[in-house]
């Protein structure tokens, strides 16, 4: 058996999504002590990308949002397959991390310019987990358990959504991007494992 044949071809994707949770994780934490005026929960996450340790948060946008898009070609994609809803839901993650990546170029110093990236990328990924998870009922693509991951985390989504947009808010919805994509990427590895067992 060769190397290609080894690795399941959404196993480069779902690499990618971990790579973007713990980079994410590693810098906004250094950020987030490096300001003085952050206060978990109470500030903004991106008061962090005009504060002393900038540079960190909005590389960690940067970062994240580029292996965001990888990580919806090179691995929702093949893993969900083609049909309507999966394509859908592999776009939708895809324009969620170029959203990303803009929120990290545009500071808060562009007003409402970063404002509107901002919403915008939340709105898209939140489209997207939901398109996600119905597209993993659809094929079973990682069993119950990707499912239902999925559809909490949207559901939870939404929910913060009709809470209104704040630091409360929008702080616990990035944290549950986050968990969703530690998950969802580990199940994708666990199931290229099993399936070159």
């Amino acid at each position: 058996m060769s190397v290609k044949e080894k690795v399941a071809p959404y196993s480069v994707g779902a690499v990618c999504c971990i790579i973007a949770v713990v980079a994410f994780s590693m810098l906004y934490s250094y950020a987030a002590t490096h300001d003085p005026d952050y206060v978990f929960l109470d500030s903004y996450l991106s008061d962090l990308g005009v504060g002393p340790a900038a540079w960190a948060f909005n590389s960690a946008l940067m970062l994240a949002g580029a292996l965001m898009f990888v990580f919806s070609l090179t691995g929702l994609y093949p893993l969900l397959g083609r049909a309507t809803t999966s394509r859908a839901g592999s776009v939708l993650m895809a324009l969620a991390g170029a959203l990303l990546v803009n929120v990290g170029i545009f500071t808060e110093d562009f007003g409402d310019t970063h404002y509107g990236f901002s919403i915008a990328f939340f709105l898209a990924l939140l489209a997207a987990i939901g398109v996600i998870a119905y597209a993993m009922y659809d094929t079973d693509a990682l069993g119950n358990l990707g499912t239902a991951v999925s559809a909490s985390a949207f559901t939870f989504g939404v929910v913060l959504l009709a809470l209104g947009i704040g630091p409360f808010t929008e702080t616990l919805a990035a944290l549950t991007a986050l968990a969703w994509g530690a998950v969802v990427a580990v199940l994708m590895l666990l199931r290229a494992h099993g399936d070159h067992a």
